[in-house]
C-alpha cells in the first residue's frame, strides 16, 4: 500500500456544534458540503475530504461495544484502485501483525474494509464504484 490519506473522519460528541466550528474554521462553500443524518463532510477537493461523525459511532465502526478509554477519536481512509486491492492491503495488514475489524464489504458507497494498526489506530479502505 502506497498511503495515501484521502478522508480524515474525527468523532464528535455534538454533530451541530462541530459542523458550526468547522464550517466558520474552513470558510467553505455550500457545495462543498455533505450532510447527513450521521455526519458532514467537507470536501476539499476530489481527493480529500474532511468529515465529522458521532464520536459513538466510530467506536462502534472500531468494533468496540461503546466508547471507552482508547477508543480512537479518528479515522485515517485510503482509497484503493479496486476491491482486489483492498484485499491485497487486508492480507499484509495480517502478514505485519495487524487486525482486520470488517472485512471487505460491498455497499452503496462501494467496497470497504476497516483494519486496526498493532497500536490501535483505525485505518479504512475504500474502492469506490466506477461510474457506468
Amino acid at each position: 500500500m502506497k498511503p495515501k490519506i484521502n478522508i480524515i473522519t474525527i468523532g464528535v460528541d455534538e454533530l451541530e456544534r462541530a459542523f458550526v466550528f468547522y464550517r466558520a474554521l474552513f470558510e467553505i462553500e455550500d457545495d462543498k458540503i455533505g450532510v447527513g443524518e450521521d455526519h458532514v463532510a467537507f470536501f476539499f477537493d476530489e481527493d480529500f475530504s474532511f468529515v465529522l461523525f458521532p464520536r459513538e459511532q466510530i467506536a462502534q465502526t472500531a468494533g468496540k461495544p461503546e466508547t471507552l478509554e482508547g477508543t480512537p477519536g479518528f479515522v485515517l481512509s485510503h482509497r484503493a484502485d479496486s476491491a482486489e486491492e483492498v484485499d491485497e492491503i487486508l492480507e499484509r495488514v495480517l502478514i505485519a501483525g495487524g487486525s482486520i475489524i470488517t472485512p471487505g464489504t460491498e455497499s452503496e458507497w462501494g467496497y470497504s474494509a476497516y483494519f486496526e494498526d498493532t497500536e490501535g489506530n483505525v485505518w479504512e479502505l475504500m474502492a469506490t464504484p466506477t461510474a457506468n
